[in-house]
């Protein structure tokens, strides 16, 4: 896997030197990183070109309402449909249908339809 930014292919230089036994007294991050990836992973991520990577890739924190909100919008159509069911549309249709001895008239001062039952 290339690296995505200069300073990572850098600290995966040093990664893959201390794996290979080059780099003495490495700090303590290195170390930890050293210990934790394999000695080929860690090369690959080295030998990655500089040329049109940024110098740093910033990551955005995900906080919990950013969670929410994504989980929310997958599962809004599910929801609906469990609201509702399989009469969604008619409960629809049934909030625009007439009442009995309902009639309803456009009123220009307000610019909508107006019924008499309100």
């Amino acid at each position: 896997m290339p690296a995505v930014s200069k300073a990572q292919q850098r600290f995966m230089g040093m990664v893959y030197a201390t794996k290979k036994g080059e780099m003495t007294n490495p700090s303590p991050e290195v170390a930890k990183a050293a210990a934790s990836i394999k000695k080929k992973d860690a090369k690959d991520f080295a030998s990655t070109k500089h040329k049109k990577l940024p110098e740093k890739v910033v990551s955005k924190e995900e906080t919990k309402y950013d969670r929410y909100d994504s989980e929310k919008k997958k599962f809004a159509k599910a929801d609906k449909k469990m609201k509702f069911g399989k009469f969604y549309d008619k409960a629809k249709e049934a909030k625009n249908k007439l009442r009995p001895g309902e009639v309803k008239r456009y009123d220009k001062t307000l610019g909508k339809y107006v019924s008499n039952k309100d």
